[in-house]
């Protein structure tokens, strides 16, 4: 698969650490939850032509949609349902919203916010929302067309070419940081559907209910799979009317990641060892892990690995001593660093002297990831699965040349 390359350079190490830290309290806090009863539903109609958005405001009660819904194999935190005339979704707070085609009748369904499709004008809070956008736009190039905004747009060091360029023109506008945006010139925008993602306490969510711009909220961060994190395409496309092409580019993601997962644990199954991992950032003496529920610990799993915090029971991240790192990492095959700020084994070993002594250190094991991970990474998950299976067992995967989205550590 082709990536794009070019980066702005212009993300700030302040930045940085506010988005590990906000990333981290994310994995601690988990699952958002949402009272159930009466809400308010704001159902959005556009007039392409005048850039004009109308709001009829009605109150309901949501309506109970399955868990997963019929069109969700893998997530957990959104439900889908094809219903024949308009699609009918849970988002990541667990509000019912119904996406109706423009000119068709609204539906006699109960729901929290009904969005008229294709959405015109969308804001997007994520880089993770570019990047499933971005996957899409293969087979609709003009989809950028309808990303109006972006939070943290002008901050980031952005991996697609298209979006930095729109940036830069002002054709997409930077509406400010995800924690606090612009809402002027949010509103503004005049957008027909925000996504965001949400924390507790997070005020966004009340802000856009008062100012009665519709919101649904995408939280493929907080999913325990790595394929339920990518399914999530299937809920963006759905507000683009792009729901085909999202089956279609899921289906590819999963064979290639299924097929790459039958072909690790055969190499075990055929006797070669399961290899050992660590997978942990470090910064000012504190250290994260990957928790044993999470997404990275269930891919390390499916590729036949042992990972030495497996009997951690979250589905995020959480910390431990330096000394236990220390203890289970030094017979550990291979290390790899969920950071790109760390780059160099003087660097991490200024934090971790002891990790000098391990395996994986002595065999020249150790990565990090690359710059780009946060998003190309997620835009070609099934290729961030493979550098998994690349650095597990290098001599079987060895074809198309080291891993793309991890860096070894020198």
């Amino acid at each position: 698969m082709d990536y794009p390359t070019k980066a702005m350079n212009k993300t700030t190490t302040t930045l940085t650490l506010l988005i590990i830290i906000g990333l981290v309290g994310g994995f601690f806090l988990g699952q958002s939850t949402a009272q159930p009863g009466v809400r308010t539903v704001y159902v959005t109609s556009v007039d392409t032509r005048t850039v004009s958005v109308t709001f009829t405001v009605a109150t309901t009660v949501t309506e109970v949609v399955e868990r997963h819904g019929p069109d969700v194999r893998y997530a957990k935190l959104f439900a889908l349902e094809n219903r024949g005339g308009y699609v009918l979704l849970r988002d990541g707070l667990n509000r019912t919203v119904v996406a109706v085609p423009r000119g068709a009748a609204v539906p006699d369904v109960r729901a929290d916010l009904v969005v008229r499709i294709p959405v015109q004008r969308a804001v997007l809070m994520s880089a993770t929302h570019v990047a499933l956008v971005e996957r899409l736009r293969e087979y609709d190039p003009a989809l950028l067309g309808r990303v109006a905004g972006l939070m943290w747009g002008g901050s980031y060091s952005w991996f697609f070419p298209e979006v930095e360029r729109l940036l830069q023109r002002g054709v997409i506008k930077d509406v400010g940081a995800a924690w606090s945006p612009d809402y002027e010139q949010l509103v503004a925008l005049q957008p027909d559907l925000v996504m965001i993602y949400t924390y507790p306490g997070d005020p966004v969510v009340s802000k856009l209910e008062e100012l009665k711009l519709p919101y649904v909220v995408v939280s493929e961060y907080l999913e325990d799979d790595l394929l339920g994190r990518f399914e999530w395409i299937k809920f963006v496309a759905a507000f683009f009317e792009l729901g085909d092409v999202a089956d279609k580019v899921f289906s590819f993601v999963e064979q290639s990641v299924l097929l790459t997962s039958l072909r690790a644990k055969a190499l075990v199954a055929h006797g070669v060892s399961a290899p050992k991992v660590v997978w942990f950032s470090v910064y000012r003496g504190t250290v994260y892990v990957a928790g044993g529920g999470s997404y990275v610990a269930r891919a390390l799993k499916d590729l036949g690995a042992s990972y030495v915090f497996s009997d951690i029971a979250s589905t995020g991240s959480a910390t431990v001593t330096p000394e236990e790192l220390v203890a289970r990492a030094l017979d550990a095959d291979v290390i790899i660093l969920s950071t790109d700020l760390i780059t160099t084994r003087e660097d991490l070993l200024k934090e971790l002297p002891q990790l000098a002594d391990s395996k994986a250190f002595r065999e020249n094991r150790v990565y990090r990831y690359s710059s780009d991970i946060f998003q190309l990474g997620y835009y070609a998950s099934e290729d961030w699965f493979r550098d998994l299976a690349k650095m597990l067992y290098p001599e079987a995967f060895d074809g198309g040349g080291g891993p793309r989205f991890f860096v070894e550590v020198r």
